[in-house]
């Protein structure tokens, strides 16, 4: 990955940024101090260009100016992040010095607002355009502590050690946001963790997550996990609890969760890891997309040792500043905007709760196939559905012939050097949103993948006879890249009619035979 740099400032301090990122080899470019309108008008395509801009760039004493700089800036900035196909991340610019004036003052945060608003435009307008608020990190950290006028003045560098590691942290989330896979699952604890107090010692009336103190760290923390599932994390509870007190606890004490807020829920008195297992098992994810809370120290080791690929953290609610700061700190939950996939997340994974059920009722898997009423909508080269593409090769290890990565630009770029179908499968239960990606480039099927969630139903062998069928390539390529999670599909295009031409260190390459059989879904729709 390459991330350039332009601002008016030394932007060599931001160096540790890649650290931060973590996670894929990074390349920092630092341009020359004020060049942000060159680096903008060249033909530069970095995979992440930072623009760093202080009020002072775009104001000198006159506020008209100021708003019409920041409108030729920002045209400059859509412009280039469309161009380029750039994530082009830019800053919300701190208040000027305050005024010996009261109403001159608050003129000015007025019309810094508007200059904010302006950017924060930029990134509605333009998908590739994120704003990270530098002015909030600076904010929080104290001016007087964070900015050093002799540093600006002299070299050029206003910030001073105390907020430069959080400002570089603010720059990193916005670049994970984009390039990291979310994590998908949080493991709650529930005894001083969705409330205060121990059930079984204190009784189902005796916890609390009320509107007094210590109850209402408690509630405000719920009510947070509410906005998180809201947006697309799933909850789990993993709770050292006999079941009956934890559903009378949710269905008498007036508390924002309610027990069908959690898509999965072990209630007894096994260790906590081999309950996650079995959760991860229930909603089919990987335990490198589960972030476990608990309160008790020893449980989070416990949980650490056993399954060091789950993220775990404690929660202390006597503490309510590190209490409800905790889910902002974790960095991969963190996304910078919602598909529509996102937004339905929990309810998808109830219907899947509903399909495992009457699999269990099914004599036979073609039954229970037939029983769903799979219906598949096909889309190829959507551009409004870059944003979950991208998602889906990030985060998609098990089926995943090639197991390629690509950032929101690079799929876009494929749509326009090839084909990217976008697989949308409905059944009598609900919609899973976009669950298959396959990208077709040079008459070679480039990636062939699926959400784990949609596997068991037939549903990848339709896809692979949907692209041969519609590709426009005669005896389409293929390959199947070994790697430590995919090995469920070493053999599928060899079940799917499809010749071995090759093998080496690692990697089958195929050709497709022709046509491939029909399967059982009952409807397949081309949509625009």
């Amino acid at each position: 990955m390459l991330i350039e740099i332009v601002g008016d400032v030394v932007t060599q301090p931001f160096g540790p940024l890649a650290k931060a990122i973590g996670e894929r080899r990074i390349s920092l470019k630092h341009h020359d101090i004020d060049q942000h309108m060159q680096v903008l008008m060249s033909d530069t395509e970095p995979d992440v260009l930072i623009s760093h801009a202080m009020l002072s760039f775009f104001f000198d004493g006159n506020w008209a100016a100021a708003i019409e700089n920041m409108k030729s800036y920002c045209a400059a900035v859509v412009a280039f992040a469309a161009r380029a196909k750039t994530l082009t991340i830019l800053n919300s610019i701190l208040p000027p010095a305050r005024s010996l004036v009261g109403f001159s003052e608050l003129e000015q945060y007025e019309l810094v607002s508007r200059l904010n608003g302006m950017l924060m435009e930029c990134a509605r307008v333009e998908p590739m355009v994120a704003v990270a608020d530098l002015a909030s990190v600076i904010h929080e950290t104290g001016t007087a502590q964070a900015i050093n006028l002799q540093n600006q003045f002299v070299m050029k560098m206003p910030y001073t050690r105390k907020v430069l590691p959080a400002l570089i942290e603010e720059y990193a989330k916005r670049v994970r946001e984009r390039f990291v896979p979310r994590k998908k699952v949080l493991l709650l604890d529930a005894d001083n963790t969705l409330w205060g107090g121990v059930i079984g010692e204190d009784g189902v009336n005796g916890v609390v997550a009320d509107l007094e103190y210590p109850g209402v760290v408690f509630r405000k923390f719920q009510e947070q996990l509410i906005a998180a599932s809201a947006s697309g994390i799933i909850l789990a509870l993993v709770t050292k609890n006999n079941e009956d007190d934890v559903r009378e606890a949710f269905s008498s004490l007036s508390m924002p969760l309610k027990w069908d807020s959690f898509s999965a829920i072990r209630a007894n008195w096994e260790p906590k890891s081999e309950n996650i297992l079995a959760i991860a098992e229930e909603l089919n994810v990987g335990l490198d997309s589960m972030v476990f809370i608990d309160d008790n120290p020893f449980e989070i080791e416990q949980v650490s040792q056993a399954l060091p690929d789950i993220d775990c953290y404690q929660f202390d609610g006597s503490r309510a500043d590190s209490a409800l700061s905790l889910l902002n700190t974790i960095k991969d939950l963190h996304t910078w905007s919602l598909t529509d996939e996102d937004l339905a997340k929990s309810d998808q994974y109830r219907q899947e709760a509903q399909r495992k059920n009457v699999k269990t009722k099914s004599s036979t898997i073609d039954e229970y196939i037939a029983s769903l009423e799979i219906s598949i909508e096909v889309g190829r080269n959507r551009i409004e559905q870059h944003k979950r593409i991208a998602q889906l090769t990030n985060k998609t290890n098990q089926f995943n012939l090639t197991t390629k990565r690509y950032s929101e630009k690079e799929i876009i770029e494929a749509m326009e050097s090839g084909d990217v179908f976008d697989f949308r499968v409905k059944d009598r239960f609900g919609d899973m949103g976009v669950v298959g990606v396959v990208i077709v480039r040079d008459s070679k099927i480039e990636t062939f993948l699926m959400s784990c969630r949609a596997l068991g139903r037939q549903i990848e062998g339709e896809i692979l006879r949907y692209v041969v069928a519609h590709s426009g390539a005669s005896g389409l390529a293929a390959a199947y890249k070994k790697t430590a999670k995919n090995g469920m599909v070493s053999d599928f295009y060899e079940r799917n009619g499809f010749e071995l031409v090759g093998e080496d260190q690692g990697t089958k390459r195929y050709r497709s035979m022709g046509r491939i059989a029909r399967g059982g879904i009952s409807s397949i729709v081309e949509v625009e």
